[in-house]
């Protein structure tokens, strides 16, 4: 299941891929740009730490079984800021997740990869408007991604005090960027472990400065079998 799973990932990415993204030699993009894949992915393997056993899965997809992935190295939805990629708008990703009761959020994982310009964005937890991301609860500056195409670390956010959420409710993880990462192209990370259960994630796009995406500074929502790689926990 893993391998044709896989194997159908790359024949429809690569089918409709237009070109190198930007000068970053083995990452190519859509013709929409919307997602990202590196066509030579790095063979060593640096496996994430390994969390607090204490702390509570509010949700995680990201795989415990996979000695060499916890998630998918070279398929991605795309990030980017307004001056990042010449031609290009400026996009913005972002996962669902609706907690089964009232938790506190202390830790927030996302794998994400970082592909050229500033290596930094910022991870968000958004309440939800609609069915799309809404206003911002808290955003956290996160650095030193590592690069699209490797596995596995993941990008982390900690926050002491925590975050109430309640359950039943849905809210939002972004990853998004910012006025000191306006020139970020990065790539967030497909799931390895559920190629069944449909995911919600949305993308905001921007052509203020380059592109053209249809909708101009809206978020939209969509629904896939294989989601966006993260995690949340807490208590």
């Amino acid at each position: 299941m893993r391998k044709k799973m896989l194997l159908t990932l790359t024949v429809l990415a690569l089918a409709s891929v237009t070109a190198l993204a930007a000068n970053k030699d083995g990452i190519v993009t859509t013709k929409d740009g919307r997602m990202t894949i590196a066509t030579k992915p790095t063979k060593s393997v640096t496996p994430a730490e390994p969390n607090d056993p204490s702390l509570v899965k509010i949700v995680d997809n990201l795989g415990t079984a996979y000695p060499k992935g916890e998630y998918w190295c070279c398929s991605g939805y795309t990030i980017t800021g307004p001056t990042a990629i010449s031609g290009f708008p400026e996009y913005w990703t972002a996962a669902a997740f609706t907690p089964t009761a009232n938790h506190t959020i202390t830790k927030i994982q996302v794998a994400v990869g970082y592909v050229e310009g500033t290596n930094g964005l910022t991870l968000a937890l958004y309440n939800d408007a609609s069915g799309v991301p809404g206003t911002q609860i808290k955003g956290f500056a996160v650095a030193g991604l590592p690069n699209f195409g490797s596995c596995c670390k993941v990008v982390t956010a900690t926050d002491k005090a925590g975050i109430a959420v309640t359950a039943g409710t849905q809210y939002w993880i972004v990853m998004k960027t910012g006025n000191k990462t306006s020139n970020t192209y990065a790539a967030w990370n497909l799931n390895d472990t559920d190629q069944v259960d449909t995911a919600t994630f949305a993308q905001y796009c921007s052509d203020d400065k380059g592109g053209s995406c249809g909708t101009n500074d809206t978020w939209t929502a969509f629904s896939t079998t294989i989601g966006l790689a993260f995690a949340v926990l807490g208590n």
